[in-house]
């Protein structure tokens, strides 16, 4: 026997068809705008994580990474750069880095770093780089001459030019990152190894006497 019409509704059940249709609006589900939303928010989040991420780095170096590969650094993020290399480097043995760089000298001396003593006699770039040349063209020029070209402008772009000025193109005082020994002898837990030449930074070295040899 059919039920009258609205007995469901006495009893408190409604038909399945007002059920699927509630809160319908344009024809979208209530799932489907919850889910809809969600992802609008997760969005959001996203974007907002990707804009505050490159000011957290900002404040720190004071040079977002996103932007250095696609425009050239301005005069302050410049001067961030130099004033924090500046500030890593022992002056008295850039000092004498510039010296030698300038005047061709050699100077024996050791260095401490990172627990490592190293000795040898400091040399310009330029010596480094012309032994390096000679070595590469011996191995490579007669059997494979464009690696020997390319290792020997590798080289030659490391060295400095004589009349490089004191003041660089950023306005700033030239830094010299980094420095050569000849004749070396690395030491580490009475352990030691010899070895022609040697490149390292100068922000790395912790302690440097001058005049000293491994032999001592």
């Amino acid at each position: 026997m059919k039920a009258p019409r609205g007995a469901d509704e006495r009893r408190g059940v409604r038909p399945m068809v007002a059920i699927s249709g509630q809160g319908k609006k344009n024809g979208v589900h209530p799932l489907a705008q919850q889910e809809s939303s969600a992802t609008r928010e997760e969005k959001a989040q996203a974007t907002a994580a990707e804009t505050s991420a490159p000011q957290q780095v900002s404040q720190e170096t004071g040079i977002p990474p996103c932007d250095m590969a696609f425009r050239p650094l301005t005069r302050i993020e410049q001067r961030t750069l130099w004033l924090k290399e500046y500030g890593e480097q022992d002056v008295a043995l850039h000092m004498w880095t510039r010296l030698v760089e300038q005047h061709d000298l050699e100077i024996e001396m050791l260095l401490q770093m990172h627990g490592l003593l190293v000795f040898g006699v400091l040399v310009s770039t330029r010596h480094y780089a012309q032994f390096y040349i000679d070595l590469h063209e011996a191995l490579h020029r007669e059997h494979e001459p464009e690696t020997a070209d390319a290792l020997r402008d590798y080289y030659l772009a490391l060295v400095p030019p004589r009349d490089q000025p004191e003041i660089g193109p950023e306005g700033l005082p030239v830094i010299s990152r980094y420095l050569h020994l000849r004749d070396v002898t690395i030491m580490s837990a009475g352990h030691s190894i010899k070895l022609p030449f040697w490149r390292g930074k100068l922000s790395e070295v912790d302690a440097f006497v001058m005049g000293a040899t491994a032999s001592e």
